[in-house]
Formats: structure tokens, sequence, C-alpha cells
């Protein structure tokens, strides 16, 4: 399970980093809390994420230490909801153990399974069309686990599934620094997100679907990856992925299978475009990189021009 880039689906404001973790911190917290892996590797993976230090225990386990303050209440999240999702279409991690707040570092932690895959990129899928159905399965999976209240929509989850509109401030702010993007579209297809809008279902989603938390093996989707922002909301935030992911005829197919609304699928545009939007700018002021939100907007004017 190898993390990806994970910062263009973060709220910038909210991404201060903590103090850094060292390996060998991290291995005292481990050998302390786990005795039992005391006798197994611990070496730190690299990563681009912003929101968790990511320790490897050995070939199949690793340890996820929130890195960013935001970030300090996704373990107990992630353990709370993965035993849930454990019969999912698509492998998600396993939850081994809660690590525990101590004096080295004061914040709740977590032990998962390591899955096999590397994080999707551009050529990875051999058929992106089954993949897209794949995808779709998944997404009805979450549909039917019955939703719990007690994860509804927070800061906690950076908002993820509450209504769009609580995003417009910070849409609207990131708008006006790009001026290299068609200011006047954005704005048109945000307010038809927006109309949109209307009482849903709460249900499970993801929150962060994205090609650097989908990991593929020998052509195939084999996993879904870093759960900390998902709660209970609207689902259509999930839909981002449709122009995170995929190219016209898979994003087709991807809708198809979904049997998603005009309404749902146009939140979902709403979704990918703040997503994109809102990361941009500090992307570009901060050297990093950010062709999947360039992508996102291409082909969401493509969708709707």
């Amino acid at each position: 399970m190898r993390p990806g880039p994970k910062a263009p689906f973060l709220q910038m404001s909210e991404a201060t980093p903590l103090q850094p973790l060292d390996v060998q911190t991290a291995a005292d917290l481990i050998n302390r809390q786990f005795p039992e892996l005391a006798r197994l590797e611990i070496r730190l993976q690299p990563s681009l994420g912003t929101d968790n230090t990511i320790v490897r225990i050995g070939r199949d386990l690793c340890a996820r230490f929130p890195k960013a303050a935001w970030a300090t209440g996704t373990a107990q999240r992630e353990t709370g909801v993965l035993p849930r999702m454990g019969r999912a279409p698509i492998a998600v991690p396993a939850v081994y153990g809660a690590g525990q707040p101590s004096e080295t570092y004061p914040h709740s932690w977590s032990v998962l399974s390591w899955l096999p895959g590397i994080p999707l990129t551009d050529g990875a899928l051999a058929d992106p069309a089954a993949a897209a159905g794949q995808l779709a399965g998944f997404r009805a999976f979450l549909r039917s686990v019955p939703p719990d209240d007690a994860f509804r929509f927070c800061p906690g989850n950076n908002w993820r599934g509450a209504p769009l509109s609580v995003r417009t401030g910070s849409f609207q702010a990131a708008l006006a620094r790009l001026p290299d993007v068609d200011a006047a579209w954005a704005n048109r297809l945000w307010s038809q997100a927006l109309r949109a809008e209307a009482p849903f279902s709460p249900a499970w989603l993801h929150g962060d679907i994205h090609p650097g938390n989908i990991l593929v093996e020998n052509g195939q989707l084999s996993g879904v990856i870093d759960w900390g922002l998902c709660g209970v909301g609207d689902a259509a935030c999930d839909l981002l992925s449709a122009w995170a992911m995929f190219d016209a005829p898979a994003r087709e197919i991807f809708r198809a299978a979904l049997g998603a609304s005009e309404a749902e699928w146009l939140r979902g545009a709403g979704w990918a475009l703040s997503m994109a939007v809102i990361f941009l700018p500090y992307a570009y002021e901060n050297g990093l990189p950010c062709d999947m939100s360039e992508k996102m907007i291409e082909r969401l004017m493509e969708d709707f021009a």
C-alpha cells in the first residue's frame, strides 16, 4: 500500500504541520504498545502525503501517524470505520490495532494492513472501462452499508459530504487567484452544482477517492486506501473520482453503472471543481505537483463546456 500525493484535496489553511515524527520515536511507540511486533523491521515509508507519516512494519503492516494539525482525529475515524468495509469488492486495509497517545506522541495513531499495489497513474489500467464499472460497484457497496450518524460530516473529516455551499467562500477566494482558469466558466458550473443541491439520503463516502488513494496491481484496481476523510453525508462527494481518474469514455461508463441522476452528477462535478480550484493556488505558490488538479479542470471543461 503505497501512499500517493494527497495535498490536492485538503483545505490548505488546515494543513499546519505537527512536530516531525522520526522513525526511532515511531519504533519505540510501536514496540511499547504492540510488543509482539518488536521483532519486525520498522522503517519510514517515503510519501508525498500531507496528512500522515507512514511507517512500514515488516512486510504486511504499516503505522499511520497524523502529521498535520487537522488530521489528528483521522486515525480514530479509520479504525472505527474500516472494520465495516471488510466485504468491499475492492480491498481496503484491515485494522490491526489502535495506537494510543503518549508523552512522546500526543495523538491517536493506527496500525493497518499493507495492501499490495501502486497508486494509479496514467496508462496503468489495462481496461479503463472495466475499472470504471468496478469502481461503480465499490460505490454501490458503500451505499449498502448502514450509515452511522456518529461519523456524519464535520471538521474531523474536512466536511467531506457536507452541502457544497459550505465550500463557496474557499472556492471563490481561490478562483480569484487563478488568472489562467476561465472564471466565467468555473462560476457557471459552480452555480449549476449549487442549484442541484437537494435533500439527500446520508450514505457512507470515502471522501478522497483519487489516483493517489487507488491502488493498481497487474493493470487492475486492487485497493482503496487512506480512509481518514471518510464519513456519512452526500455521497456525490465521491463522484469527483470520475474526473480525477477517467477519460471521457470511461466516465460515461462510470456514470451509467452508477445510475447517477443529473443532480447528483452535477454535485459531483462541483466537488471535483472545488477540489481542483482550491488546491491550485497553493500548489503554484509552493512549487507542488498539480497535474491531477489541472487535468480535472480540463476534463470538467470537456463535459460542461
